[in-house]
């Protein structure tokens, strides 16, 4: 189903705005949890893609 452009620009919008509250509300205990968590995350899918490709060998 593919929605109108208005549309897709209205959720858009909604979606920055709905982030900023969220900043708003959250503890910053709490944001700097989910901060490291995502750093985690992060580092957890390149040690991955590190193990998942060979590297070449220097003579």
């Amino acid at each position: 189903m593919k929605l109108p452009d208005e549309i897709r620009e209205m959720f858009r919008h909604q979606g920055s705005i709905g982030g900023k509250k969220r900043l708003a509300v959250i503890a910053p205990e709490r944001r700097s949890e989910i901060a490291k968590l995502a750093a985690a995350a992060r580092w957890r899918k390149e040690k991955r893609m590190r193990k998942a490709t060979p590297r070449k060998r220097t003579v």
